[in-house]
């Protein structure tokens, strides 16, 4: 019983870095291919699978305690060296964001609807901290309400569909990689 514990821990670490990481090359792939769809002046529509994945982790990573707040710092730093160029910011947002989610979630149930709004009031907490520190380093002029309307709104309707379509199939791997011990969560 033990041996097969450790083997599907062994599992969710190698599984959740992978997951990671394509997750980050899916979103720019993904901005990439569909930009003339997602990025239709004046509107702008963000893939965040990257956010997704880190907040499902937290939420189905089970006894097996995972590096995620580490993980997520080698993520931001990737993804500003590789899609931003202003180094620290995505370093700096995603650990901190990692902390609060840990912190938050040993307040409620795990259910659909909890972790829904768990993802909904991150991605809304990242753009945002996104958005200012850009404002701070001059980077964008875009007004707080135009900010909200044209790329905090579409950003989070197109994240929230990819929440719907995707919450099974990545529960199902932390299910399988978690074993028997998972399937308390709903």
């Amino acid at each position: 019983m033990e041996e097969s514990k450790m083997l599907q821990s062994a599992k969710i670490k190698y599984i959740f870095p992978i997951g990671f990481f394509l997750a980050l090359f899916l979103d720019g792939s993904i901005n990439l291919v569909f930009s003339k769809a997602l990025f239709a002046y004046p509107y702008s529509m963000v893939s965040n699978l990257t956010i997704l994945w880190m907040i499902l982790a937290i939420f189905f990573e089970g006894e097996t305690k995972l590096p995620i707040a580490t993980w997520a710092a080698g993520v931001g730093l990737v993804f500003d060296w590789y899609y931003t160029g202003v180094f620290g910011v995505n370093m700096f947002i995603l650990p901190v964001l990692v902390i609060i989610v840990q912190w938050v979630k040993v307040f409620f149930k795990p259910t659909f609807l909890s972790i829904l709004l768990t993802f909904f009031l991150t991605l809304t907490l990242y753009e945002s901290a996104f958005y200012i520190v850009f404002s701070l380093v001059h980077y964008t002029t875009v007004a707080s309400a135009e900010f909200v309307a044209y790329n905090l709104a579409p950003t989070l309707a197109l994240n929230l569909c990819f929440f719907v379509l995707l919450y099974l199939p990545i529960k199902s791997l932390f299910r399988h990689t978690r074993g028997a011990n998972f399937r308390s969560i709903d």
